[in-house]
């Protein structure tokens, strides 16, 4: 079976510190919106320092980065993602779609992850790991805190990328949000 990592608790600084798991698009919450859609019946990891209403758990100290949050949901999930473990981020609530073609991806390249890019750019938070994989590369990494996602993927020994869809595309900034709603509200 299938873990699930969300990360889902940034300072939101370029959104003028909202939370983002709590943002509304579309009628609902982007962490809501996010979890309707994974395709499985998988054990999740919401890793957030929010309270968002269901169970969760976060990096210590608070606020270490999307490395340490991944090292904190892995932890979470230990033992229950038997043979692989995505990691998504709230901020692109549409990512799992993704998920099909990074299980595919990473089945018949047979690379430790399957990661989505967009322009040629990994985007290292839409990503299908081996879960022994990613159990080594935290290992390796040592302490998480403030270490850079991409160096986390550098350990693993083998990639394989998928070209991403729309719904890779993350919303950092409050413009973003503005055209996502926009885009929306035109498509109805």
């Amino acid at each position: 079976m299938s873990g699930v990592i969300i990360l889902a608790g940034g300072r939101g600084t370029r959104m003028g510190g909202v939370d983002k798991a709590s943002i509304i698009l579309a009628g609902e919450r982007l962490i809501d919106r996010l979890l309707r859609q994974l395709p499985y019946d998988a054990p999740v990891a919401v890793v957030s320092p929010y309270h968002l209403g269901m169970p969760q758990v976060c990096e210590k100290p608070l606020f270490g980065g999307p490395a340490a949050g991944i090292a904190a949901g892995h932890a979470a999930l230990a033992g229950a993602a038997e043979s692989t473990t995505a990691i998504l981020a709230v901020d692109a609530p549409d990512s799992p779609q993704m998920l099909p073609a990074l299980e595919q991806a990473l089945e018949s390249s047979g690379a430790d992850v399957a990661v989505a890019t967009i322009d040629g750019i990994m985007q290292p938070l839409c990503a299908l790991w081996r879960t022994e994989a990613l159990t080594h590369a935290l290992h390796e990494f040592g302490n998480p805190r403030n270490k850079s996602v991409m160096r986390l993927l550098g350990l693993a020994k083998n990639i394989t990328v998928v070209e991403g869809t729309a719904a890779v595309r993350d919303i950092d900034t409050l413009d973003e949000l503005r055209a996502r709603r926009e885009r929306r509200a035109t498509q109805r």
